[in-house]
């Protein structure tokens, strides 16, 4: 179930064609889910600032069912991860992590016990 969800100013030509595909594969590494259960999207082009500028700048929110337990570790190799694929610099982005129990989740029908 993680979701990996990307809001950023930057243009929409600036995000490489193979992010999606690099980000699903790393979150299922980075998190020890199997990649099928990984989604990835990207909101290019926001209207947003950080630090009261508009330099490249994004939020990543990573949703998951997890208790939390890894978001240190996890939050280094994301950073680590957008820095190196984006032209972010890590003192531009915020990650938020949401943690949730499995009955709060559903897929096909079935919340995921």
């Amino acid at each position: 179930m993680p979701l990996f969800v990307l809001y950023t100013n930057l243009p929409k030509d600036k995000i490489p064609e193979d992010f999606l595909q690099k980000t699903s594969a790393f979150l299922a590494k980075q998190l020890e889910k199997p990649e099928n259960k990984v989604t990835v999207r990207v909101n290019a082009d926001q209207m947003m600032i950080t630090a009261g500028s508009a330099d490249p700048c994004a939020i990543v929110e990573i949703n998951n069912i997890t208790d939390g337990a890894k978001n240190k570790d996890t939050a280094m190799a994301i950073t680590n991860f957008v820095e190196t694929n984006l032209p972010l610099p890590q003192n531009r982005f915020y990650i938020i992590f949401t943690n949730h129990r499995g009955q709060d989740v559903s897929f096909e029908g079935k919340t995921i016990e």
